[in-house]
């Protein structure tokens, strides 16, 4: 697929317009904002460590679902807006802020990256009738003490990433644990999770650090890790840090020793290419999502590695899903108005070829089976899009933490 040029153009943002015809339907109410396209944006990490796991593969499923879903919403062509916050949140709030303020743009989507994602929050918060979805930050705190009425956290959390696989782990493979987690403000909520899941296995931790992002050279936190002898690792992000991580655990003997590594901030089908199979090989994560999970999954992730040229992550599908799901309210509600489509988003049930009958608690999270999993041996592997070999199921109401604990202020106790 060729990209516009203008995504590879840092800071800079473009408008895709997708037009395919299609009947004018009833008229626009006095609660929409405009009669004139309906813009959505995806503002992302195009140039940095999430770049893969997000980037231009999420301008990619956001597109495909604005087609597939015929590029007209009650008689409005739907044009898509793009951009690079670069990783930084001052970048993304200036950006995030003139798409609101003067550029017209109804609903953001993506928003890699924790900091980025709680700057935005800050903005969003100003502007309730704007519409926000996290579709790859996973922060706890989007759908705790900063839930919006006006925003929807798509991705699981770190707690549904990070608690049913250290439990796991610890229950079955090794309870001395050393944890790693970013310098930034997802560290502590992954951490928090990491802590839970291993407690809850009767694990013990044995040591922690925290790692700057794009740190490069991970040697030496590596090194620290390995002296202290645990025999289970918890990586709490993904990207480009996680991917340097795993390589380093692998020439330093790390794995060769039996010592399991624990994606517990996601593992991402983009970091594995990066690594291989025969480096991936063994790690334990949780997911929302992987290509074999069915034939309708399976399908839609060759639509997808066709226009790309890369096997579709849990990030990608998040975008197709949550840009569908979006789509449905605005036809529903027949308004690009927050206060009139995120309550029929959360009214409505998700469906997907990678969900049945989600839903969106009080909290603004999206609530689903997970699926925890490891990564096969390149002698497993079938193909490509076989690289998780299913070790349980999680259903909703264990994956995720329990309501009744949420921080945000729209959960009424």
């Amino acid at each position: 697929m060729n990209f516009p040029p203008c995504l590879a153009s840092i800071g800079r943002s473009c408008a895709i317009p997708l037009m395919v015809s299609a009947a004018l339907t009833a008229a626009w109410p006095a609660a929409a904002q405009s009669n004139g396209p309906l813009k959505i944006g995806v503002l992302t990490d195009m140039s940095s460590a999430y770049s893969d796991l997000a980037g231009k593969y999420s301008v990619a499923a956001a597109q495909m679902a604005i087609e597939d879903f015929g590029g007209t919403v009650n008689g409005r062509k739907i044009e898509l807006v793009t951009a690079d916050h670069q990783m930084k949140p001052a970048v993304g709030s200036a950006i995030l802020t003139q798409w609101f303020d003067r550029d017209n743009i109804a609903a953001v989507f993506s928003l890699a990256g924790s900091s980025v994602a709680m700057a935005a929050s800050a903005i969003a918060k100003t502007r309730p009738t704007r519409t926000v979805v996290y579709t790859i930050a996973q922060t706890s705190d989007l759908n705790g003490k900063v839930c919006l009425p006006n925003s929807i956290h798509w991705s699981p959390d770190f707690y549904a990433l990070g608690v049913p696989s250290t439990r796991y782990v610890s229950q079955k493979l090794g309870k001395a644990w050393y944890v790693m987690v970013q310098d930034t403000a997802a560290g502590t909520p992954a951490y928090n999770a990491a802590i839970e899941g291993i407690k809850s296995g009767g694990g013990r931790l044995a040591g922690e650090v925290r790692v700057p992002v794009n740190a490069g050279d991970v040697s030496s936190f590596v090194l620290q890790a390995q002296a202290l002898r645990p025999t289970s690792l918890a990586v709490g992000f993904g990207g480009t840090d996680m991917v340097n991580v795993v390589k380093a655990a692998h020439q330093f003997g790390m794995t060769q020793g039996g010592v399991t590594l624990v994606a517990n901030g996601g593992l991402f089908a983009t970091d594995i290419k990066a690594m291989g199979l025969d480096q991936a090989a063994g790690i334990v994560f949780a997911t929302p999502f992987y290509p074999e999970m069915n034939a309708d999954a399976l399908a839609w992730s060759k639509r997808f590695m066709a226009r790309t040229g890369v096997v579709p992550a849990f990030s990608h599908v998040a975008e197709y899903e949550a840009v569908t799901h979006y789509l449905k309210a605005v036809q529903q509600t027949k308004s690009d108005d927050a206060t009139v489509v995120v309550p029929e988003m959360k009214a409505m049930p998700v469906n997907s070829f990678a969900v049945k009958n989600g839903h969106i608690r009080a909290d603004t999270e999206l609530i689903r089976p997970m699926y925890l999993a490891r990564v096969k041996a390149p002698s497993q592997s079938k193909s490509v899009f076989d690289y998780a070999e299913l070790l349980a199921v999680v259903p909703p109401d264990e994956a995720y933490s329990p309501l009744a604990r949420s921080e945000c202020p729209l959960v009424k106790k």
